[in-house]
C-alpha cells in the first residue's frame, strides 16, 4: 500500500487544463474526460481508504478488516469487514468531515446499498484470487457505484514494498445493482512495468498495445506526477503528456500520431 504521504499532495490537484493537438485524426476528448473523471474518483477513494487503514490496522480488533469506501452527498464513508465466501460481513462504518477527521457513523445505515457493495467486492475477490495467487504483485481494490446502477470492482497495482510503482495491468469486474450477479470483465494486461520513485525525470508509459488511454494509465499519472518532471502516456494513436505549470496547476496536452 502507498503510505499516506503519497496522497497528501493529490487532493488539491484535481483542477486540470486540457488541450488537444490534432493532425488528420481527432483526439477522443470525450473518452479521455470520462476516463479522467473515473481516475480522479479513484484518487479520492484511495486517499480516504488509506486514512482508515492507517488508523484501524493498528487496533487488534480491526487490524484484519478489509475496507471499501463510497461518496454520498459529497461526504466520504468507509465500511470495514471481512469477505466470507461470496458475502461480505460488515462490522464497522465510519465517516469523514471536511478536515479528514474520522468518526463512527451515527446515521441510519443504508443496509441495502452497503450489502450490495460488499457482495460485489466479495464475489470479485473470489474471482480475482487466482491472479493474486499467481503473481507477486500487491493490488488495491476499488468499489464503484456506476451511473447505470451497476457496481464495478476495480483492481490496480498498489505501490509495491520494493519501492516501485507498477503499470500495465488493470481489471474491472462489473456486477448488477444487487452485487450478486456478475455481468462482465473489462481488463487491460500488457507488459507490466516497474518504475523506481526517486530522482525527478521524464517518464514514458508504454500503452502502445491500445489506441486509447485507460483508467489505469491516467490513474498512474495522477498518482505519481509530482515525482517526475513530466509523464507521457504513449498509445497506438496518440501521446498524452501531463506537466505542472508555473502556477502549480497540471495541464494535459494530447498529440495525435
Amino acid at each position: 500500500m502507498k503510505k499516506l504521504f503519497l496522497f497528501a499532495f493529490l487532493i488539491p490537484a484535481f483542477s486540470l487544463i486540457i488541450k488537444a493537438q490534432t493532425s488528420e485524426h481527432v483526439f477522443d476528448t470525450a473518452h479521455f474526460n470520462k476516463q479522467l473523471e473515473i481516475a480522479n474518483h479513484l484518487i479520492e477513494y484511495e486517499f480516504y481508504t488509506q486514512l482508515v487503514k492507517d488508523k484501524y490496522s493498528k487496533i487488534p480488533e480491526t487490524f484484519n478488516f478489509e475496507w471499501f469506501s463510497y461518496k454520498e452527498n459529497n461526504t466520504w464513508h468507509s465500511v470495514g469487514g471481512n469477505s466470507i465466501g461470496n458475502t461480505f460481513a460488515i462490522k464497522s462504518q465510519i465517516t469523514f468531515d471536511s478536515l479528514y477527521t474520522i468518526s463512527d457513523y451515527n446515521g441510519i445505515p443504508d443496509t441495502l446499498k452497503l450489502n450490495a457493495l460488499g457482495s460485489a467486492l466479495a464475489h470479485a475477490n473470489s474471482q480475482f484470487q487466482i491472479i493474486r495467487d499467481t503473481s507477486s504483485i500487491y493490488f488495491n481494490s476499488f468499489v464503484i457505484n456506476n451511473p447505470d446502477q451497476t457496481i464495478s470492482i476495480r483492481y490496480l497495482p498498489a505501490f509495491q514494498p520494493s519501492g516501485q510503482a507498477l503499470y500495465g495491468c488493470e481489471w474491472e469486474y462489473v456486477f448488477d445493482k444487487t452485487g450478486k450477479y456478475f455481468l462482465r470483465l473489462n481488463s487491460f494486461i500488457h507488459r507490466i512495468t516497474g518504475v523506481w520513485i526517486g530522482k525527478p525525470r521524464d517518464l514514458w508509459l508504454n500503452y502502445r498495445s491500445t489506441d486509447k488511454l485507460t483508467v489505469g494509465s491516467i490513474f498512474f499519472a495522477l498518482s505519481f506526477r509530482d515525482y517526475f518532471t513530466r509523464i507521457r502516456i504513449d498509445t497506438q494513436t496518440s501521446t498524452s503528456t501531463t506537466t505542472k505549470d508555473a502556477s502549480g496547476y497540471y495541464n494535459w496536452a494530447h498529440k495525435m500520431k
